[in-house]
């Protein structure tokens, strides 16, 4: 697996801040915005329409043992 590195101190990264809510029976969730902009260059990456994308892609995040998450867009299987 290729090795990704994110320098959380670069000048020119974009920074927006989402209120998180609780959502599900007795708020055994905990859900957060993803920016539009996000979503729509992975779209255009790929070729697909904001619309298509939703159809097709899911949002994968990955954690473990570093601070925070990391999310990608997968195709749905």
């Amino acid at each position: 697996m290729n090795q990704i590195v994110i320098r959380l101190d670069d000048p020119n990264m974009l920074i927006k801040k989402y209120r998180l809510r609780k959502t599900g029976a007795y708020g055994s969730s905990t859900e957060v915005t993803i920016p539009p902009e996000v979503f729509d260059r992975e779209a255009r990456r790929l070729g697909l329409s904001r619309d298509e994308a939703l159809e097709t892609l899911q949002a994968v995040w990955r954690y473990g043992n570093f601070r925070g998450v990391f999310l990608t867009f997968e195709a749905k299987r």
